[in-house]
């Protein structure tokens, strides 16, 4: 009984932060399943675009946390803060920074695996509105960004290039690739067999979050 009370304020914390991903990829989702503003685009695209964007919100969210785990600075500076006005059982929630910074790389993974799924039904359906010769589709694929130059709701112009290369051929492709690569690098090197064995694996390549924060921001950008 003891015990459970003492990983109360942990499992408190792990359901708030639970929910809050639960609660900003509903609000997202449904932001962009119903929103005027991407009527045009949810025709073309259907449910794929409020699951790419939800878990894009999701992402984001939990990019902006995982770092602050692993910060020793900023966990010196929180037991030094705390000391005088949280209990000991609080503060020693803690020293468990490590596995709740794993807990956040499994909720990106996640996310990431949502927001890929969804991105590779949006191409694909991109393609097949291009590829219809009338209607409400191939109007909004046709239509074209008079400012610009360019098409407004539809980026497909050649509906004979490969779906795949076009996917990854873009800004915001070519930076998600790059973040997707850094992540499964980061991720595989962090097996309990590869920290154990092959510590200065897990220790060089954990130092790719750079290049991983740098796509995701361009990604972001595209």
């Amino acid at each position: 009984m003891a015990r459970h009370l003492n990983d109360l304020p942990r499992w408190i914390f792990i359901a708030v932060w639970i929910l809050g991903n639960v609660a900003m990829f509903i609000y997202t989702y449904f932001k962009y399943a119903n929103s005027k503003e991407f009527f045009y685009l949810k025709k073309i695209l259907g449910d794929s675009l409020p699951w790419a964007r939800a878990s894009a919100a999701c992402l984001n969210l939990n990019c902006m946390m995982v770092l602050f785990p692993v910060c020793r600075n900023l966990m010196s500076f929180l037991r030094g803060s705390l000391k005088h006005c949280c209990t000991k059982t609080v503060r020693r929630q803690l020293d468990k920074h490590i596995t709740f910074h794993k807990y956040i790389a499994y909720m990106i993974c996640l996310h990431t695996a949502i927001h890929i799924g969804a991105h590779v039904f949006n191409v694909e359906r991109m393609f097949v509105a291009h590829n219809v010769s009338n209607g409400l589709m191939s109007a909004l694929s046709n239509l074209d960004d008079m400012n610009a130059g360019q098409t407004a709701v539809n980026p497909v112009r050649d509906a004979s290039q490969d779906p795949t290369l076009f996917g990854v051929k873009t800004l915001a492709g070519i930076s998600g690739l790059v973040a997707t690569i850094a992540l499964i690098l980061i991720l595989s090197s962090s097996t309990e067999i590869i920290r154990r064995s092959y510590f200065e694996v897990f220790w060089f390549t954990h130092h790719l979050f750079v290049i991983f924060f740098i796509g995701i921001i361009i990604h972001g950008i595209g």
